[in-house]
């Protein structure tokens, strides 16, 4: 996933020739980390006149800018190789990374590299894009304004551990969403059933601690709710028998969804949350 290193001078000769379309491809890998051809391109190049056309200048646009060094895509394919290019994997270059620092993006370390992830690390990143590319998907088409999207580290909160010391709470994004009536927030955890439901009972009384501290009342105002996305029913139900069962679980605070129910969910409210935790 690396090359020869480009010069600052050629960095800018290519910063000069890319459009406001190629900035964004490289700004939305940059804050995914990973994505698929088949995100960008729902991300991106969704008002095209048809699926084909969009396909076609997703695909050249990821040409150019991997010919041009400043995205490359993984060994490893999502899906297989039958499922065709739309599931190429891309991340940034480190001359990628350069070119973005030097534009002005921010969020980049100071020394990037590129690597090829492990499978686990891979797919939960790809589950998260997933997810805030839904969201975005969601209020493109009107089912809500969503007024606020932060990733990791953005959303993740420190706070006062029990025995003293910093804990750092740390959802996988953070949403405010809004309808004509209310204005909602959320935490989204990605569950990807690589961990047994007992972690996943630590985190929510984790939840309950940070909660306690008021420390997000005093800041919003309310507490947000705790969405679990999963990736199957039979996960969904056994978290949420799991978190029923356990004491000391806020009601009403948790909902657990798999990932075509999660839109529904954010439609109807926190209220409805509570309702399928």
């Amino acid at each position: 996933m690396s090359g020869p290193r480009i010069s600052r001078g050629k960095l800018e000769a290519i910063r000069a020739r890319l459009s406001n379309r190629d900035l964004e491809i490289l700004e939305s890998v940059a804050t995914n980390r990973f994505m698929t051809s088949h995100q960008i391109r729902r991300h991106l190049f969704w008002n095209h006149v048809s699926a084909s056309a969009a396909i076609r200048s997703t695909n050249r646009a990821l040409a150019r800018l991997a010919h041009l060094q400043l995205i490359a895509h993984l060994q490893r394919r999502i899906g297989g190789v039958r499922s065709g290019s739309g599931s190429n994997v891309w991340s940034l270059t480190e001359p990628g990374a350069r070119l973005l620092s030097v534009s002005g993006h921010d969020g980049l370390p100071a020394r990037f590299r590129s690597h090829e992830p492990t499978l686990t690390f891979l797919e939960h990143t790809l589950a998260v894009s997933e997810v805030a590319l839904r969201l975005s998907e969601a209020a493109r088409g009107g089912d809500f304004a969503l007024l606020e999207l932060r990733r990791e580290p953005d959303c993740w909160r420190a706070y006062s551990g029990t025995h003293g010391g910093v804990v750092q709470l740390k959802p996988d994004l953070e949403a405010v969403t809004a309808s004509s009536d209310y204005e909602d927030h959320w935490f989204f955890e990605i569950d990807r059933s690589t961990e047994p439901p007992s972690r996943v009972v630590r985190a929510c009384l984790k939840y309950e601690h940070y909660r306690s501290t008021e420390m997000e009342q005093k800041r919003t105002g309310v507490f947000p709710a705790v969405v679990w996305v999963v990736p199957d029913a039979g996960r969904a139900r056994a978290l949420r028998d799991r978190l029923a069962a356990t004491e000391g679980l806020t009601r009403g605070l948790y909902a657990v969804v798999v990932l075509d129910d999660l839109v529904p969910l954010l439609r109807a409210g926190i209220e409805a949350a509570g309702e399928s935790s």
